[in-house]
Order: structure tokens, then C-alpha cells, then sequence
């Protein structure tokens, strides 16, 4: 893939995202590449995971690649730290790295205030907007009733989100190359309270119960609206993957260890 033009997404409380910001673009006007969030061929993130998934959106949404330049502690999504960045966009430029596709989600809901194309890589949280009561939601999967639980909330996540607020919830910890779904539900009041793993092309349904009950529904932690009683929430899997740029980084098995704090 030829690149000729990038967006750069930048942490807005990082100055040195920023100074690093300035400095990348003065290389790539330097190198006859153009800096523009319009139509770019790939979008440079640079900040931390939280800074990666505000990128994937943009990415995802123009089709184009993704490389993320770490300025935060971990990392976890990202490729390589800030004293790299100009070697590793003078690699890709070459065309010298790998494309990792990673499953992105589709949601959609009955509630206006919702856009048509929302999508997520990490998660899709419905959750109690009231800080003293539950929520109560019916699960449907492929139009089949599943349970309905009382809860904190239900997460369904990619398998990339399997290691973010899924696992802290119980969830499993899924290979991002697998392709799956995985719905967790978040500190449910029944006996059972198994996360579920599902095909890739299973569709899930979450409607909130109740009269006056209302709930809040978000997509990797900023995107979302308040949904009210009796609104249907549908989650399924993007038919278009993010593409994240990948050079000669650590690999799942060791972003996870160190993620974890695991020995060696």
C-alpha cells in the first residue's frame, strides 16, 4: 500500500505528544507525505491506549492504517515508544511491516441520540446510569432468548477488549486472532454469572427492563448515550477490520505478561 498522507491523533494533556506531534510532521512535509485528517492513508496515535482507541475510530472510519507511538506507561495496543517514531514511519512509508487485522463491532440502537455508525474495538458497555440501583436487562442472542439478569451492567467485547474492562469483570482472555464475542456480564445478583463466548456472526441483543429504568450505553469508554426502559441495544461484528500497523514489537503472549506483571 502506497502512503501519502497521514493523520496524527495526539494526547491533549501530553506536551510531549504534542512537541513529538510537531516534529513528525515537519518530517513528513520534509518527505513529500501530506498531514491531513481528510481521507488519510494512515492515522499515527500518539499517546496511550486510551489515545489508540480515540485513533481506531478515525482509522477505521477512513479505511486506513494504524500505527500507534506510545507515550504513556504500558502500551498495550501500541507499537513502539516515542524515541522510535520517526525510524518506524520511515519503515512504514517503505512499506516495510505487517497488517494485523483486528475485529471491530458494530452497534446500534432505537435511541436517536445514538449515531448509525458507531463502532468499537475494545467494547460495548451497557451499564446502570444510577449509582443506587441495578439495571435490569434481557439478553438475546440471534433473536433467542438468553436471560434476563439484574447487574451493574453487560459487556460484549472483541477479543481485543477481552483484556480490558471484560477481564476486570471476570471475562476471559481471548487471542486477538481469534474471532469471537464475548459478553460479560458486570457484578450480576444471580447465581449464575458466566461470561459467554460467541461466534463471530452471532448477533447480540440487550434491552433494558423496567418502568423508570434508565441506562447508560457507551463504546470503548467515550462514545455513547443514555438509553431509556424498553430500548433495544444490537451488537455484532463489523464486516470491515481495523488494520494496525505492526513492525517488529513484542507480541500478545509478551504485551500480556507485562500487562499482567507476570515472571517470565
Amino acid at each position: 500500500m502506497t502512503i501519502g498522507s497521514v493523520a496524527l491523533v495526539v494526547h491533549p494533556g501530553k506536551p510531549e505528544a504534542g512537541r513529538l506531534a510537531e516534529k513528525i510532521g515537519e518530517h513528513l512535509t520534509a518527505s513529500g507525505l501530506k498531514v491531513t485528517d481528510e481521507s488519510p492513508d494512515l492515522v499515527l496515535s500518539l499517546g496511550g491506549d486510551g489515545t489508540m482507541l480515540r485513533a481506531s475510530h478515525s482509522a477505521h472510519r477512513a479505511d486506513a492504517l494504524l500505527l500507534g507511538i506510545n507515550m504513556g506507561t504500558l502500551g498495550y495496543l501500541t507499537e513502539i515508544d516515542a524515541p522510535d517514531a520517526v525510524d518506524a514511519l520511515d519503515r512504514v512509508v517503505r512499506g516495510d511491516f505487517h497488517v494485523e487485522e483486528r475485529m471491530m463491532l458494530r452497534c446500534s440502537t432505537d435511541d436517536p441520540a445514538m449515531p448509525d455508525d458507531a463502532v468499537c474495538l475494545n467494547e460495548v458497555l451497557l451499564e446502570r446510569a444510577a449509582g443506587h440501583r441495578l439495571v435490569r436487562v434481557r439478553m438475546r442472542i440471534n433473536h433467542e432468548s438468553l436471560a434476563s439478569i439484574n447487574a451493574d451492567g453487560v459487556i460484549v467485547a472483541t477479543p481485543t477488549g477481552s483484556t480490558a474492562y471484560a477481564l476486570s469483570a471476570g471475562g476471559p482472555i481471548v487471542s486477538p486472532r481469534a474471532s469471537v464475542l464475548v459478553v460479560v456480564p458486570v457484578s450480576p445478583h444471580m447465581i449464575f454469572s458466566r461470561p459467554f463466548v460467541l461466534a463471530p456472526d452471532d448477533v447480540v441483543e440487550l434491552t433494558v427492563e423496567g418502568r423508570s429504568v434508565e441506562a447508560s450505553l457507551s463504546l470503548d469508554g467515550f462514545v455513547g448515550c443514555s438509553i431509556h426502559a424498553g430500548s433495544k441495544v444490537e451488537i455484532r461484528r463489523h464486516e470491515r477490520p481495523l488494520k494496525l500497523v505492526r513492525l517488529a514489537g513484542p507480541g500478545f503472549i509478551e504485551r500480556l505478561r507485562t500487562k499482567l506483571g507476570l515472571p517470565a
